[in-house]
């Protein structure tokens, strides 16, 4: 029998004492409807959406594995009305795990130039940068911070461990798997911490991205549906032939990743013929077997393991012919980076760094890679020159890179040395709506 879920306060209902006094009855076929559904979120939270009280209830269908392959129509009608929307560009943003005495420290610092900030907070798995914020979860407190400034957006109590997070600038998706292990839990939840919509199902879902009502969940290796967080139902369902554990916003574009980036596009409709606009990286052996992405519904230990020593790092193309932006990919092995040809997997060149890189991203023109002395190294594509460098300001266990809209361009016009000293802060600040007149701390 499923759970019944309170949203606002993301932990099952079934865990908490028993009320003395028997639930009453529902009282129409709507408040039934509420009774039965997976997960009843409160209908004052989605008021924010317009839509009724039956509107909160997460119809079981949407990851049922007997859906029937309709040959990429319905996907592809949906990607003709999406066409067009216009998604804006994440934070460029590395952010760090510090070790500490009692609980870790996040460092971030803007990529494009800016002051670094800290925050503190214990930490179950790796945090994860999406859009504009950095979300974590550490002794039940599911948290979110705004990725440039690192102030604390909202907090609230959740169970489980973090696989990762998706936002678009006024909603951000969650995705957990139970405390359990044997389920997944995926929060929308809004810039004032009000949790949306709340799903909860036995199929492994990965990393989430999200655009307006739209969230698009992948999940069991080959399928993405397209969840409408108002109506709480499928729209659509993409079946993909290559690996695919995550979705992500890249370049005003939406993917889904595995082991391969598939772009959302007119092609979609050809992915169960594997026809879709696809990005690859050529095979081939390289120290460490690094991967290009790693499955998303794995959780992420917060400090590095070998695994992120040994890593690919390559930009898809968000337009044009599908591919891999300026022809170049970079794998690290420990403190070597070296460029490959995207096509052929020839090398290009070479580059030494000062400590192990745990982390990085590609731009448009380059890559950005995070090393173990929280130091990062700005590289050119082309010719793997060091085109710039900034700092997080202290050594770190771990580190996640987000470049979205950034360019070579504009890190040769950042300030000579944009790695500003990282400045103590409080453990956690207030919340940014308790420092706005008459509002409140989110629940």
């Amino acid at each position: 029998m499923p759970e019944i879920m309170d949203p606002n306060r993301a932990i099952p209902a079934t865990a908490r004492a028993p009320r003395s006094r028997p639930r009453p009855r529902p009282r129409s076929l709507c408040a039934a409807a509420c009774a039965r559904a997976l997960l009843v979120p409160v209908c004052a939270a989605l008021a924010a959406l317009s839509v009724a009280c039956g509107g909160g209830q997460t119809q079981g269908e949407a990851f049922d594995p007997r859906w029937k392959d309709d040959g990429g129509a319905g996907i592809a009608a949906f990607q003709q009305r999406f066409a067009g929307r216009r998604i804006p560009l994440g934070a460029d943003v590395a952010v760090g795990v510090v070790a500490g005495a009692r609980a870790r420290q996040l460092v971030g610092v803007p990529l494009d130039g800016g002051p670094a900030w800290t925050f503190v907070h214990r930490l179950d798995a790796r945090p994860a940068v999406a859009g504009g914020v950095v979300v974590g979860l550490g002794r039940g407190e599911l948290f979110a911070l705004d990725a440039r400034t690192g102030e604390l957006l909202w907090k609230r109590r959740a169970g489980g461990r973090l696989r990762g997070a998706g936002d678009d600038g006024e909603t951000t998706v969650v995705s957990l798997v139970s405390t359990t292990g044997t389920r997944s839990v995926v929060l929308a939840v809004s810039r004032e911490g009000l949790v949306l919509r709340q799903i909860e199902d036995a199929a492994a879902i990965g990393v989430p991205a999200v655009v307006g009502r739209y969230a698009f969940l992948p999940w069991q290796g080959r399928y993405v549906t397209v969840f409408d967080l108002q109506t709480g139902g499928e729209v659509a369902r993409a079946l993909l032939r290559t690996e695919v554990s995550r979705a992500f916003l890249l370049g005003g574009t939406v993917f889904f990743g595995g082991e391969a980036a598939t772009r959302f596009d007119a092609s979609i409709g050809l992915g169960a013929a594997g026809r879709a606009s696809i990005a690859r990286l050529p095979a081939r052996e390289l120290p460490g077997a690094p991967v290009w992405m790693t499955a998303g519904t794995e959780v992420l230990a917060p400090a590095a393991s070998a695994e992120d020593r040994a890593r690919l790092y390559a930009r898809p193309r968000p337009a044009g012919p599908p591919g891999i932006e300026a022809e170049r990919y970079v794998a690290t092995y420990y403190r070597a980076a070296v460029g490959l040809d995207a096509r052929s997997g020839a090398l290009a060149w070479a580059h030494a760094g000062e400590a192990d890189f745990l982390g990085g991203a590609a731009y448009a023109g380059g890559f950005a890679l995070c090393d173990a002395r929280g130091g990062i190294t700005f590289l050119d594509a082309q010719r793997g020159t060091v085109a710039g460098r900034a700092s997080l300001g202290r050594a770190i266990q771990a580190c996640v890179v987000q470049a979205d809209g950034l360019t070579a361009a504009s890190v040769g016009a950042r300030p000579p040395e944009a790695a500003a000293a990282v400045s103590a802060s409080p453990v956690e600040a207030a919340p940014a709506a308790a420092r706005r007149p008459g509002a409140t701390d989110p629940p």
